[in-house]
């Protein structure tokens, strides 16, 4: 095995805990939810998809499946719940891109359960998250599974690799700096569980989507604060709301379209090779 080659094998081992025992990893269960996550009260069929357990490789894949297989069951609602103590973050990371495209808001309620490392990275790279209560966010330095076809300077050189696009793509999603450094000061089984005032330092909001909010809905944060104050009637704010709703729907489809070709085209690739 050359070099570059092991390198970019060990990249790939980039994870938050491996998986346990002989027996693959089943992966993150998905499934439509029929009750609201922080208050239990039933909302029937058309609930938030939910994302819950162990993301593992594939899992990507599998998500866009089951959006796709209902596209407009999906974006009625846009919204994912997550529900994970972690897994893979190479396929966090592609969750995290995906679900970033679409503009899906991203929740975290104490009814399903928590969101901890690799699920961290979704999280982080949504345009739109919240969680309803302390603890319910924890970060941790991502695992590296080593692998003994490549040499000990190989191997650090890798880990070195894939933990600077992790911190690439923090800063890339504003992340604040303490919350890193803190990510990377844990051990990967010792998670630090984020405060009200850490969401709050992270944002509710990515600055990007804010500026796209003003850009296409005029969007005013002053207007939003003063009408859920009851300082200002609600209807200013309800007409942004459906503005908001209108274009990051419309967005949303359009991003569908080259990822559901690629996911065809892969699948027609692999097909091919596997023969009649």
């Amino acid at each position: 095995m050359n070099r570059r080659t092991g390198l970019c094998k060990v990249a790939l081992l980039l994870v938050s805990m491996p998986c346990v025992g002989s027996m693959p990893c089943a992966g993150a269960e998905l499934f439509y939810m029929d009750h609201n996550p922080f208050t239990n009260e039933y909302v029937g069929p058309t609930g938030p998809l939910v994302i819950s357990g162990e993301i593992v490789p594939g899992d990507y894949d599998r998500l866009l499946s089951r959006i796709l297989e209902d596209e407009d069951r999906f974006l009625s609602q846009n919204k994912i719940i997550l529900a994970s103590d972690g897994g893979d973050v190479v396929e966090a990371l592609k969750i995290a891109q995906l679900i970033k495209s679409l503009f899906t808001e991203v929740i975290v309620g104490p009814l399903t359960g928590r969101c901890v490392s690799a699920c961290f990275f979704i999280y982080a790279g949504a345009n739109q998250r919240g969680t309803d209560g302390e603890r319910l966010i924890g970060i941790n330095r991502p695992y590296i599974a080593n692998s003994e076809a490549v040499s000990a300077p190989d191997a650090a050189i890798a880990e070195s690799t894939a933990l600077a696009r992790v911190r690439a793509f923090l800063r890339e999603n504003t992340v604040p700096d303490y919350l890193i450094d803190e990510m990377f000061r844990r051990a990967s089984d010792d998670a630090y569980w984020l405060s009200a005032d850490d969401e709050k330092n992270l944002g509710y909001r990515s600055p990007a989507f804010s500026r796209y909010l003003m850009k296409k809905c005029a969007w005013d944060d002053e207007v939003e604060r003063a009408s859920y104050a009851g300082k200002r009637p609600m209807d200013e704010l309800k007409q942004m709301m459906k503005c908001r709703t209108r274009v990051t729907q419309d967005a949303a489809r359009q991003a569908l379209v080259p990822v559901s070709k690629e996911r065809a085209a892969r699948g027609a690739a692999g097909k091919s090779l596997s023969g009649p």
